[in-house]
C-alpha cells in the first residue's frame, strides 16, 4: 500500500481533514437598517436617523401601530441605530 499526502497519479484514498463551516447558525449582527412606514410624527419630506433614545419622541409612541412595533423590535435585538422614512400618519 502507498501512503502518501499527494496522490498525482497513484490508486488509492486521500485523507484530508477539512473542516466545514457552511452550516453556522451564527447570524451576523446588524448595526443599522431602514424602516419605511405610518408613523404619528416625523419628517415627511426625506428620510430621517432615529436611535434607542429619541425614536419615541421622534416618531410618536403608538403601541397600536405594526410599523412602529417593528421600530421597537429592531432597537431589542440589538441595533444601533435607524433610518426612518415615514410615508404618512398612523392609522
Amino acid at each position: 500500500m502507498i501512503e502518501t499526502k499527494v496522490l498525482t497519479s497513484a490508486v488509492g484514498i486521500q485523507r484530508g481533514d477539512v473542516i466545514d463551516k457552511t452550516e453556522s447558525t451564527v447570524l451576523p449582527s446588524a448595526t443599522n437598517a431602514v424602516i419605511i412606514g405610518r408613523f404619528k410624527r416625523g419628517r415627511t419630506d426625506r428620510p430621517f436617523l432615529v436611535t434607542y433614545d429619541n425614536y419615541a419622541g421622534l416618531l410618536g409612541r403608538d403601541i397600536n401601530n405594526s410599523n412602529y412595533l417593528a421600530v421597537e423590535d429592531a432597537f431589542n435585538t440589538g441595533i444601533s441605530q435607524l433610518w426612518i422614512r415615514r410615508i404618512g400618519v398612523s392609522q
